[in-house]
């Protein structure tokens, strides 16, 4: 029986992943890059913009609806995993002002991003707690500061000489 299927769209049956999969991935990058328009991002695919419009909408989606979903994602991971200031999130997420930032970050959590980072900042003290792994100084049996074979300080430069 022969196919019904247009050649340029693609076989989802075959076990391929859907666009929008593919499109987040992409998305990801390109949008800490700056080169997020969806000219752009179709020619990644091989395809017209349309094309990925189409399919897109065969999928439920729509590429500013699937862009949006992935800035608000980074917003959050460097809201919470970094001390980045505001401005600096929204610059790495290509927006003009801050304010335009905030008002999308907003629309899509419900708060500001600064109340956002405060109700999430669990996670953030509690690594500030804890030593960071490998920067311990070498300790005797007794758990005092000592000297060891395993670490040789010959690297640590000496400022006050």
């Amino acid at each position: 029986m022969p196919s019904t299927r247009r050649p340029d769209e693609p076989n989802l049956s075959q076990g391929f992943g859907s666009i929008t999969d593919d499109l987040r991935r992409v998305l990801r990058i390109e949008l800490l890059r700056g080169t997020c328009s969806v000219t752009t991002v179709a020619r990644f695919f091989s395809m017209h913009r349309r094309t990925l419009h189409r399919h897109l909408r065969m999928e439920g989606f729509a590429f500013r609806q699937v862009a949006d979903e992935i800035r608000f994602e980074i917003a959050c991971e460097l809201l919470e995993n970094t001390d980045m200031a505001l401005s600096q999130v929204a610059a790495a997420l290509q927006y003009s002002e801050l304010s335009a930032f905030t008002r999308a970050f907003r629309r899509w959590s419900g708060q500001s991003p600064s109340a956002w980072r405060t109700s999430h900042s669990r996670v953030r003290k509690s690594r500030r707690l804890h030593k960071p792994r490998g920067t311990s100084l070498p300790t005797d049996p007794d758990g005092r500061p000592g000297q060891s074979d395993q670490l040789p300080l010959s690297h640590v430069k000496h400022t006050a000489e």
